[in-house]
């Protein structure tokens, strides 16, 4: 039976991979036919701005960071676990999600977070992504010169045929400490960009930066996926039972 298992998995990948992947992406905001791994291309999403502090989500939630990443699987919704903890009306918590930023801020800017706070309550992919893809940042592509010592077009490149960023620093001559203090500089300004923007709070940009820090070198050492991983993962992703 161990000896079947990876064949089946073999199998099953095999043959995820001749299924058309826009079968239906997992956020129900999706455009018709977009891949399984579909995110809104909006800033706050593309860089895990989140619109409300995680403390206090955990602290409403009774939840930790370790239960949200075994919760978020693609499939299961933060508002599902908030109803499973008591709160009913995912509207309603979200507005309790920002006002609990404190501080004056406009009604419309007060609208546009609600909004975002209740995308994270109702898409799953998206909460994923935005707490815990925590490097998955265009900025860090439009920044391959600096931090990497090559063109955007090349870090792409060796990005997609499943280097780690470390091993593309190196192919641009940068050491893996210059390339760590270059990383922590860039999330470190677009923290303070998403405070000066309102999109996030200082707390919680502390609390981003702090969790970049403490996994970057993770970072820096694991292969980013090549393009037919990151093919095979979107079908995986259409294609997974939906969570009651």
């Amino acid at each position: 039976m161990k000896l079947l298992r990876p064949i089946l998995t073999v199998l099953v990948l095999a043959a995820l991979a001749a299924v058309p992947v826009a079968a239906q992406a997992t956020d129900s905001h999706a455009p018709k036919g977009a891949r399984g791994d579909w995110l809104p291309a909006d800033e706050w999403a593309m860089s895990q701005w989140l619109p409300y502090d995680e403390a206090t989500l955990d602290h409403l939630l009774h939840t930790n960071r370790d239960e949200l990443a075994a919760w978020l699987d693609d499939r299961r919704t933060l508002g599902q676990l908030a109803r499973k903890r008591g709160f009913h009306s995912q509207p309603a918590l979200a507005r309790r999600l920002v006002a609990a930023r404190g501080g004056h801020m406009s009604a419309a800017r007060r609208r546009t977070l609600e909004r975002r706070a209740l995308d994270t309550l109702t898409q799953a992919h998206l909460a994923r992504h935005v707490l815990f893809h925590i490097y998955h940042s265009p900025a860090v592509g439009t920044s391959a010169h600096h931090l990497f010592g090559v063109s955007t077009a090349r870090y792409k490149t060796l990005r997609d045929s499943g280097l780690s960023p470390r091993r593309i620093a190196a192919a641009g001559g940068r050491s893996e400490a210059r390339l760590r203090t270059s990383l922590l500089a860039l999330f470190a300004e677009r923290g303070r960009r998403a405070v000066r923007v309102g999109a996030m709070s200082p707390r919680q940009a502390r609390t981003l930066l702090a969790e970049q820090r403490g996994t970057v070198d993770a970072f820096m050492r694991r292969p980013y996926r090549t393009t037919n991983q990151q093919r095979d993962y979107a079908a995986l992703v259409c294609h997974l039972p939906a969570a009651h």
